[in-house]
Parts: C-alpha cells; structure tokens; sequence
C-alpha cells in the first residue's frame, strides 16, 4: 500500500499550477501562492518602543506556471509584505497588487501573459495591456503607496489595507508609460526625482526625466536619447543635478522580441555608460555622457556634490554581469562566462566612487575604491540621500565562510565607513539568505546612521521566514529582535521603512 508521499509523487500538478523543475521555481524559492495577515507575531527579544512605523516590501511570487519555462524569476507577480511594529509588538501583512495581468490572469486560471517583458509572447488578447507585476520596490509618496516595476507606470495602494487603488499618473502630469523602480525622495523638501526608459515604447532609446514635488506637483519634464537601448534600473540625485545609470544589459531589437527572445541581453562591447542632467530648467541638449569599460552597475549608494563643483556618485561595481540570467544574445545563461568572475586579479566586485565633472571636456571616467566588500543592494541612512554622507550598509557575502549562502544570495550584512573604507558586519549562517536592510532613525534628529536595520531572513534550515531587527551601531552583535513568521517566503526585491508620524519630517503616514 502506497504511502501519502508515494502518492504524491505519483500525480501530477494540474498544468496551470505545474511550476518548472528549476532553481527559480523550486525549493526556498518555490511560488507561495497566498495572501496572508499575521496578528501580534512571536518577538523573540525586545523591539525598542522608538521604532513606530511600517516595514514595506516586495517580492515577486509566480500566481501560475509562466508560459515559458525559461522566463526569469524576476516576472512574478507583485506581492506586497507589511510589518507593521508599535509598542514592541509586530503585526504582517501580504497582498498581491491587482495589476491588470493578476486580474486577468486570475480570472482565466492560468498564465496569459508570456516572458519578462515581452508582449510578443503574450496571449494575443493582452498584448495591448499594461505590463506591469509591480514587483520590484514600494515607496510612500502623497499619502499612499506606490508599487513599482519599470516597464509601467506605479499602482497606487491603500497604506493600511494594502488595497490597490489602480494605475497612478500622477493626475495626469506623468505621460511617459514607464516607471523608474527607484525614484528619489529628497529628504529636506519631499521632492520626488523620478524617470521613465524605454519611454518612447518597447526597445526605444527614449528617457523621460520627472520632478514632482512633495504634493504631487509636477515641476520638470525633459525627454533625451541615450547612446544605445539598457537596463536603466537605477538613478541618482544631487541637490542640482541627476544621474542616468546605463549598463551594457542592452535591449533587443523589435524583431529579436517578436521572435520571443528575451528582453535584455549582456553585451560585451557596449560600456558602462553615465549621463548628468540639471534637476531644473533642463533642456535635451543639456544630458553629457561619460564612459567606462564593460562592466556591471545594480544599485546606487548615494550621489552628492563636492566643493570643487564636480558631481560623485558612489555604488557597487561588479566586473562581470551580476544578472547572469540575462545572458549574450544565443548564449546559454547557467554556462556562459559573462555569468561568472574574471580571473585577471580584479575584484568580483567592490564599493566606488565615480567623479563627474560638467567642465569636463574627456568623456573617460575611472572608478576609485571606497570599500573592499563584494556586495549589493546599497543603503544609507535616507536622510542623508543627495549629500555628503559616512555610513553605508551593503549586503554581502561571508569571506569567511567555507561555503556561500544557500540559493547563491547574500547571507550577511556590513555596516561600512565610506571615508575609511573600514566595516564591520553580521553573518547570519550559511543556511540562511538575507534581504537588503531599511534604515531606521533612533530619532527624527539623530545622529547618521544612528538606529536600527530591518531586513528579512530566508531560514534554510526551518525552511521558514523572520524579521530581523539589529541596532545599526553595533552591527556584530546580530538581532536584538526577531519576528518571526509561520511559513516561508521567497526572496524579495526591495523595500521601504515609513516612520509614524515625527513633527518636521516630510513624510506623515496615517497608519492604523
């Protein structure tokens, strides 16, 4: 007689439901499929009663089986976590955002639409539809949430019931149909520093650049063309200028997507490419272009301006492609070797600092080392964004762990001095997967970077998820607090901390 799990092997998932056989839909990454709401969760140590506010973020979870087995984990649809944390005690909640594919999707019991941007591939009665899985990162602005992903406009969610509200334009003042997924918040006057590529439709060289300001008024809008068509997944601001990010993750051409290839793909010719802009009065002919080698940029750290009138932008740079998944047009993702480290005695990757100078008659710029720390997903203390700073916390990997972290993520988190280059940090153990860390203020007048980190834990070995929260002053200690959750999660993109309402802070969210 055959036992449950003889049986269970023996059926097969209903084919809406039968995920492929690969790391991106297996094991601690296996879809969740479920909306849930935690009350009053097991704390284990204390949460400091300062921290008042709502832990926000995303990660892409797969409703139904793609369409293509070879789509990209990164094409789940948007689920929005909040930890919601007052008085020492932790309440969560997930939703999907109701974005026109969930709606659909869910209603026809199966995947319509096809591979990670790309329409082509789509069922032919959506290719017209809004793209959008709004699964990348989630920001508070006017009074809402904004849930992002770059190829659409943000949907805007209630902050409390994490309700969707629907497609946000912003009344009408943002026409571009692309979204940055991270947009800048001036922390001295609330203003919004946002921007839109691929603005002029799918594969264009199109760049809408935006600012609004802290109530949702539009002050800027300039269109420009970039030297070639990439991932533009990042941006920067100063107090005068903006910063486009251009990696050779160049887009495919109209007929190469029509022929269902995906979206992007790794150049190994094209440069790793900067543009600089003014923040007001821009004009297109006013965008200068500066040069490196090929290489990777992810994420931003910080940018800001010196005495000297030139403009410093500061992020990891990996010199290889760090989105393997994205491979060489015809190249095999798992096996080619844009995928993986050089070894020419340079740096997996490392934490620098590019110089822009607007006088500057050379377009050649060189990267100068901050930080010796092979890392991602940069943050700061958010105060601090568009200026001078000391104080950056990177995700990272052990260097003295035998092996890396399960699922090929990072598993510890480093609180670096930038001026210095010096760091401590945090291991959480080979068996478990960290997510970037938000920042949270001890007080609104502070110190830098005095507070607190609240990241998400993947436990491996409990196959369950945590919060983690750890005093942002010392680091090495580990979690004074940890919340934790009766299920897993999978890993998440990026997140928000909105603080309760402080007096003289721009950002006053009316949480429950």
């Amino acid at each position: 007689m055959p036992d449950i799990a003889e049986c269970a092997a023996n059926l097969t998932a209903q084919p809406e439901v039968d995920f492929p056989d690969t790391p991106f839909f297996t094991g601690a990454e296996a879809p969740c499929r479920f909306e849930a709401e935690v009350y009053n969760c097991v704390v284990r140590g204390t949460i400091p009663p300062e921290i008042d506010g709502t832990y926000y973020r995303c990660m892409p979870d797969w409703s139904w089986a793609p369409l293509y087995e070879d789509d990209v984990f990164i094409n789940g649809d948007g689920a929005i976590d909040a930890v919601r944390i007052k008085d020492g005690h932790a309440d969560f909640k997930q939703k999907y955002v109701r974005t026109a594919k969930f709606a659909i999707e869910r209603a026809a019991r199966q995947a319509v639409y096809g591979k990670y941007r790309n329409r082509y591939t789509d069922d032919p009665r959506v290719q017209h539809e809004v793209h959008s899985t709004a699964n990348t990162h989630v920001i508070y602005f006017e009074n809402q949430l904004l849930a992002l992903k770059e190829d659409s406009k943000p949907y805007a969610m209630d902050p409390n019931s994490l309700e969707t509200r629907g497609l946000y334009n912003f009344n009408g003042q943002y026409t571009a149909p692309t979204f940055t997924a991270h947009p800048k918040i001036d922390p001295d006057n609330g203003e919004l520093i946002t921007m839109g590529y691929e603005a002029g439709g799918d594969a264009t060289n199109d760049v809408a650049y935006y600012l609004f300001d802290k109530n949702g008024r539009k002050l800027e809008e300039c269109w420009f063309k970039t030297p070639y068509v990439g991932m533009m997944h990042d941006m920067a601001a100063t107090k005068n200028w903006v910063l486009f990010i251009l990696p050779p993750l160049e887009a495919r051409s109209l007929d190469d997507l029509k022929k269902g290839n995906k979206h992007f793909a790794w150049s190994e010719t094209q440069r790793l490419t900067f543009g600089i802009l003014p923040r007001r009065n821009p004009k297109p002919e006013d965008i200068r272009w500066f040069h490196y080698d090929n290489a990777f940029y992810g994420h931003t750290g910080n940018a800001f301006e010196g005495d000297d009138g030139c403009i410093y932008l500061d992020a990891p740079l990996t010199y290889h492609n760090k989105f393997w998944f994205f491979p060489p047009a015809g190249e095999d993702a798992f096996t080619h070797s844009s995928g993986k480290p050089r070894n020419d005695g340079q740096p997996e990757s490392h934490y620098v600092r590019w110089k822009f100078d607007p006088k500057a008659t050379d377009s050649r710029v060189e990267p100068t080392e901050l930080i010796n720390l092979d890392g991602e997903m940069p943050k700061l203390d958010e105060r601090f964004v568009t200026k001078q700073y000391n104080t950056l916390f990177l995700a990272v990997h052990d260097r003295n762990a035998k092996y890396g972290p399960v699922g090929g993520v990072y598993n510890t988190m480093a609180r670096c001095n930038v001026n210095t280059g010096e760091y401590k940090y945090w291991s959480a153990g080979e068996h478990t997967a960290l997510h970037e860390v938000a920042f949270i203020p001890r007080a609104p007048d502070a110190p830098e970077a005095d507070g607190y980190l609240i990241t998400i834990a993947n436990r491996r070995d409990t196959s369950l998820t945590s919060i983690l929260i750890l005093n942002a002053t010392d680091i090495e200690k580990g979690p004074i607090a940890i919340i934790e959750l009766p299920f897993r999660l999978r890993n998440g993109i990026h997140g928000s901390w909105v603080r309760k309402e402080f007096e003289n802070t721009t950002v006053k969210p009316a949480l429950l």
